[in-house]
């Protein structure tokens, strides 16, 4: 650095250095984050299947154990559809108590570790949850099995497809006229 040069020019240049310098500090904790997880995946689906395709994903889903989706009771209009996660099945029974207070209807409740959609219900003050039939998550593939199955495929294509006068070789009279 120059002493000539103004003062903007050094404040942006600290900046980029220090930008870079916590860059390099964080790896790739930030990108691995924000991909999610075959359960969170099996979650969405489940909530946009019983909220509409129109369902807001809150950021409290990433590392949560069950989720809540909620919609919010309005005189006018359709409020959205909101899933949220949480950390276990007490933190989400006090959300639905406080869901009944705070006039927010409960769609459903869905517990990420087991795969399971949860019904609550509320009985003297006490939220109990009944769980549902389990549903299918999927298992992340490794990419070698993926194209183990992808070569099976292909070949079971390959027996069973039929040959054509197109594809006998040769350049027969078709084509282009």
């Amino acid at each position: 650095m120059s002493s000539d040069e103004p003062e903007y020019l050094k404040a942006i240049k600290r900046n980029a250095a220090q930008k870079r310098a916590s860059d390099v500090s964080q790896p790739a904790s930030e990108p691995a984050r924000s991909v999610p997880t075959p359960a969170e995946r099996e979650a969405t689906r489940w909530a946009r299947e019983v909220g509409g395709k129109e369902v807001r994903v809150g950021p409290s889903l990433a590392g949560a154990k069950v989720a809540i989706l909620v919609q919010p009771i309005t005189p006018f209009g359709t409020p959205p559809v909101t899933l949220e996660g949480l950390p276990g099945r007490d933190a989400l029974a006090e959300r639905v108590r406080a869901a009944q207070g705070a006039g927010e209807n409960v769609l459903g409740c869905f517990e990420l570790t087991t795969g399971r959609p949860l019904t609550p219900e509320l009985v003297e003050g006490k939220v109990s949850f009944t769980a549902g039939a389990p549903r299918e998550i999927m298992k992340p593939q490794s990419p070698e099995r993926m194209i183990r199955i992808a070569a099976k495929q292909a070949a079971d294509l390959a027996k069973s497809r039929k040959l054509d006068d197109r594809d006998r070789g040769g350049r027969g009279s078709g084509g282009r006229r």
